[in-house]
């Protein structure tokens, strides 16, 4: 099943991006190495996303003279939204190329015979102007697109705009693609591969398996 280009996905093909998803898909990759190479995939996409990220001019004074300079709007607020619990492998990788983000955590997981997502945990403050935060949800994989959906549904009750919302993930289907788009056009989307299809479990193909269970070891 091949994707349709998107103006609202982006394929990082980054040779270190391709490299370690080698690494990831390899069923013999302990969890240490799995871990250590969906950080570093981690990294190169967040640092993709952030491009559009708005700017301020500020004035600092270097040892030599004064320096006019650029930093992030304080006056935005940068929200990074892991969906438990897959997401948190990323969680820390983003907070450490977004220092001063706020992490706020949504908890889904899939129903097992209706393959949709359940939401058992929302920590999303109400005292942020969400109508200019810029939200960065994160998942490893985006399979069916059920919880990226149901996340996105949450997040944007809130007041976000969809322009503003960043969705990443290490691998995606073209089903779970599709699902996100038309449910939510305007959200970027940000991955490492989009892969052949769904199995009849749900499953990336070829994919490289249940990330949370690699990651933290419960296989």
């Amino acid at each position: 099943m091949a994707i349709v280009s998107h103006p609202s996905v982006t394929i990082c093909d980054h040779p270190l991006v391709q490299h370690h998803l080698s690494i990831l898909r390899d069923k013999n990759t302990s969890n240490e190495l799995f871990r250590s190479a969906m950080a570093r995939i981690g990294r190169v996409l967040m640092e993709e996303a952030t491009r559009q990220l708005p700017l301020a001019r500020v004035l600092v004074e270097t040892p030599v003279s004064k320096a006019e300079c650029k930093r992030l709007d304080p006056s935005v607020p940068i929200i990074i939204s892991p969906i438990l619990r897959a997401g948190l492998m990323l969680s820390d990788i983003a907070l450490d190329v977004l220092p001063t983000a706020s992490v706020y955590h949504i908890g889904l997981y899939r129903d097992e015979e209706t393959l949709k997502p359940v939401t058992y945990y929302n920590k999303l403050p109400a005292n942020i102007d969400y109508s200019v935060a810029r939200i960065f949800v994160l998942d490893p994989m985006l399979a069916t697109g059920g919880s990226a959906v149901a996340a996105i549904d949450i997040i944007k009750k809130l007041g976000v705009q969809p322009e503003n919302l960043y969705f990443i993930c290490t691998i995606a289907a073209p089903e779970g693609v599709s699902k996100l788009v038309e449910a939510h056009p305007g959200v970027r989307i940000y991955a490492g591969a989009v892969d052949e299809c769904l199995n009849d479990k749900a499953y990336i193909v070829p994919g490289l398996g249940d990330a949370g269970d690699r990651t933290f070891g419960t296989v």
